[in-house]
């Protein structure tokens, strides 16, 4: 259920942003990093969805404490979220988008491992 609902509070953020062919700018990255945070307000209501309201909001953090939206490091992202990060990352990758073409698998799983290099990801998934 985690891998369908972790972008739901997507559809809070408007077309302008999500299909914008260019960087975005620092506010609207800032919009778009509310995502995470909204979807799980979204999914909070509904009882059954309680064990993956985590992995809904701490799928955009990194091991290093870079992410969002709460900035955890390490093994406090729940593993279900690292798990999830590197699959989500992947299919972003290798997915045409408004800004880059998508990437072949070999090119996608390049730039996982130097995610993982960069101390972004958990090395035990990639």
């Amino acid at each position: 259920m985690a891998c369908w609902l972790h972008d739901v509070g997507k559809i809070s953020i408007p077309e302008s942003i999500l299909l914008k062919p260019g960087p975005l700018s620092a506010t609207e990255t800032k919009i778009m990093q509310e995502h995470p945070a909204i979807g799980e307000k979204i999914c909070t209501p509904i009882k059954s969805f309680r064990s993956i309201l985590p992995v809904i909001r701490h799928h955009h953090e990194k091991m290093d404490g870079s992410g969002y939206p709460d900035g955890l490091r390490g093994e406090a992202i729940p593993l279900k979220a690292r798990i999830l990060q590197v699959a989500d990352i992947y299919d972003a990758l290798t997915t045409d988008r408004p800004y880059r073409g998508a990437l072949s698998h070999s090119e996608a799983l390049e730039t996982l491992f130097e995610e993982t290099e960069k101390g972004w990801l958990d090395a035990g998934w990639c």
